[in-house]
């Protein structure tokens, strides 16, 4: 493990324990679940758990999942429920075991603290059962809710994070460039989703996924079906999804366009969606509450007479405005109504505003965003306007 990287997980550490004190916590357990919820484990020592199919039965318990322990004055460790895991992780004692709360018991009750207080992070993730094992294995401990901590931490990324995020950028941006000389009449959805996918692997992406939605198809944000074999004809409104993992952190970026012969409602649409884009991240800076940004799309596409056909809180299909990304793909906060996080720097969020459900087809537009002390940076460089 590279000594910059070892840096890292020192800091992180390091700013949990700050944490962890000023709230009385001796300990601190945190969860991770796979395949999805696994950025907390990522973030403190490079861990992702597996497996996560089998039920809780007999004598297994907690399959699928893993957590640190970090005690307040010792050396932490990693409990996973396989034996599968990384050769290089910054935590150094893995315990493998098929009962995860007696394994966690155990290793509270060596150091000690099973009469204090500990935190967890990941009780939304927490099955009910295992967290009844857990009370019923240490009896004597007060367990104390504590998911932000972490999720705090990784809000705002540090300067090697940002690295690696600019590089993951980039590689979207190459696969973006490449993808819009592929795309013409008479390819398939499918064809679009091998060539994302394919693309972004050979540049060292892990997990590629793509989605393609043309013509009927595109009028939704999302299908059940990524793609298909439908063939994309000329006048067809198309969305294209490029994701994946580069180094551990999110790569997540859409393209819209017309393939071929492209109408006034359908320049409209698109017209409208780069505009909401362009002015939604003039408003990010920090101290600008998450909410806010999606008021100000939701209110062009209003002024535009698309009163429902954007995010929900407008009327529309839509979920929200977009979220933050790092090791995970859908972080704190959301850009939606409600969420009252304010923005600050070093976050970095996708801006994904869409149109859907015009009778011409939908579009989104979607770059990732740093928040900067001044205001904002696109960290795509990438052409987003292909009409």
């Amino acid at each position: 493990m590279d000594s910059a990287l070892i840096g890292e997980y020192e800091a992180r550490l390091a700013n949990v324990r700050k944490e962890m004190a000023k709230r009385g916590f001796n300990g601190l357990l945190v969860f991770g679940l796979a395949p999805r919820r696994v950025g907390d484990l990522m973030y403190l020592t490079g861990h992702q758990p597996l497996l996560p199919g089998h039920p809780r039965r007999y004598g297994f318990k907690g399959r699928g999942y893993s957590v640190i322990f970090v005690p307040l004055q010792q050396e932490p460790c990693l409990l996973t429920t396989t034996p599968f895991f990384e050769k290089e992780l910054f935590i150094k004692e893995v315990i493998y075991g098929d009962d995860l709360p007696e394994e966690i018991a155990t290793s509270v009750i060596l150091r000690g603290i099973e009469k204090k207080d500990i935190g967890i992070v990941g009780m939304d993730i927490l099955g009910v059962s295992l967290y009844e094992d857990l009370k019923r294995n240490l009896p004597r401990t007060r367990f104390v809710a504590a998911d932000d901590i972490v999720m705090n931490l990784r809000a705002s990324k540090s300067p090697y994070e940002l690295a690696i995020m600019r590089r993951g950028a980039g590689i979207a941006d190459e696969v973006s460039d490449l993808l819009r000389d592929f795309l013409k009449v008479g390819v398939t959805e499918n064809d679009v989703y091998r060539f994302i996918v394919g693309e972004l692997t050979k540049r060292g992406v892990t997990g590629a996924f793509a989605t393609c939605q043309s013509g009927e198809r595109s009028e939704s944000a999302y299908d059940l079906s990524p793609a298909t074999d439908k063939v994309i004809a000329s006048g067809d409104m198309v969305h294209m999804e490029i994701n994946g993992k580069y180094q551990g952190y999110m790569i997540d970026v859409c393209r819209s366009t017309v393939v071929g012969a492209i109408s006034d409602r359908q320049r409209l649409v698109l017209d409208t969606a780069l505009l909401m884009f362009h002015e939604a991240v003039g408003g990010m800076r920090p101290g600008v509450y998450a909410e806010d940004l999606e008021k100000i799309s939701g209110e062009i596409a209003l002024r535009h007479g698309f009163d429902s056909n954007h995010t929900r809180s407008f009327n529309g299909p839509a979920t929200f405005l977009g979220h933050a990304i790092g090791l995970g793909v859908d972080e704190p906060p959301v850009v939606a109504a409600g969420d009252m996080t304010q923005l600050t720097e070093g976050m970095v969020i996708t801006i994904e505003p869409g149109l859907y459900m015009t009778g011409c087809g939908g579009c989104r537009i979607e770059d990732e965003i740093l928040v900067t002390s001044e205001g904002s940076e696109n960290l795509n460089r990438s052409e987003n306007k292909w009409w």
